[in-house]
């Protein structure tokens, strides 16, 4: 006799059983038939041949085996539907759970973005980049020389033949020479807005209001809030801060009235 798993089962030398081979052997037989000796295969092969019993034993285990294979993959397939269905649950929940776009979130809508609008600054506004005496609410502001002069033109030129970005650098080394004079960071603002640049637009429209520029900076700042999707910066920017000072501004009343047609999340 030789051990197989555990149990006693007939060695190379016996051709057949004597008795009923045991269950755990039928059932080696059925499921893994390759790892036994070839010759105790035969055997119990020639054994089910003329035992009834065994054989039907040998038969279910072969059923339920072939039960169980055809059931694993639509186990899977079943496993795999319950995990999409599940992950389109919570996308559901998540999307149904957030405001629209556009909203006081600042997720963008483009409907709303495309409202934005830069003006290049007015006529006060260039005063105050080229007056010396002209004081900033930080100090007074230093000269300009002749160099800084030229730059400035180079910077507007550069802005009327369509540069922006040209316009943005050269601005850029002005407002770091002079950065206390809040028309040169409206400018540089402006400039930065046109290269698309939104975000540097915001900082300078945000220093140029501290220093003084007034609504154009006001103006600046909503818009670049709207640009980036943060409207509820832009209709904060509008209500408080540009209407409070200049409560007839046309362009203002219409931008915010735009945005509250626009934005269901507008306060009414």
């Amino acid at each position: 006799m030789s051990s197989h798993g555990g149990r006693d089962v007939p060695t190379r030398s016996m051709v057949g059983f004597l008795v009923c081979p045991p269950e755990a052997l039928i059932d080696d037989f059925v499921r893994r038939p390759a790892q036994l000796d070839p010759l105790l295969v035969r055997a119990v092969s020639k054994h089910l041949a003329r035992c009834g019993p065994c054989r039907e034993e040998a038969d279910q285990k072969r059923r339920a085996t072939d039960a169980s294979g055809a059931l694993r993959p639509w186990l899977w397939a079943i496993i795999g539907l319950a995990a999409l269905v599940a992950a389109a649950v919570v996308f559901l929940r998540h999307e149904l759970a957030a405001p629209p776009a556009g909203n006081a979130t600042g997720r963008s809508d483009p409907g709303l973005t495309a409202l934005a609008r830069f003006d290049p600054p007015g006529a006060a506004a260039m005063a105050l980049i080229l007056s010396d005496q002209q004081a900033s609410l930080s100090g007074p502001q230093s000269p300009m020389s002749a160099e800084d002069h030229r730059e400035l033109r180079a910077a507007r030129s550069s802005l009327d033949a369509g540069r922006p970005h040209d316009a943005a650098g050269l601005l850029e080394d002005l407002v770091a020479r002079h950065p206390s004079r809040g028309g040169l960071r409206l400018l540089s603002a402006y400039a930065h807005a046109r290269a698309g640049a939104y975000e540097t637009a915001l900082r300078q429209y945000a220093a140029a209001d501290e220093l003084g520029a007034g609504v154009d900076a006001c103006w600046g700042l909503a818009n670049a809030h709207l640009r980036l999707g943060d409207v509820a910066g832009a209709r904060r920017e509008l209500t408080e801060h540009m209407l409070a000072r200049r409560p007839d501004d046309e362009p203002a009343r219409i931008l915010l009235n735009r945005i509250s047609a626009s934005d269901p999340w507008t306060p009414r």
